[in-house]
């Protein structure tokens, strides 16, 4: 959500006196918070057990290979989850 009177007068009087590449610059910064702030309040929900299921039906996958997936699987999400991503 948009904080309200983001855009105050004296912000206006800047911007309208940037030149371009600051205005570039800006805009950039502005972009990379933006995309910043949506990464942290993602939320992916993952079904493991449909997930093990339907690995599970590809040919030649055991239970003990599925189990070896499984644990990668559930470990790559640990660490995305530690880092944010």
């Amino acid at each position: 959500m948009p904080k309200e009177n983001l855009l105050t007068r004296e912000l206006y009087r800047k911007i309208k006196s940037m030149d371009k590449a600051f205005m570039e610059q800006t805009l950039n910064n502005v972009y990379e918070m933006g995309a910043k702030e949506a990464l942290a309040n993602a939320v992916i929900d993952l079904d493991m057990d449909r997930l093990r299921s339907e690995i599970g039906t590809v040919s030649g996958i055991g239970e003990k290979r599925l189990e070896q997936i499984m644990e990668i699987v559930q470990r790559n999400i640990a660490e995305a989850d530690s880092k944010g991503q």
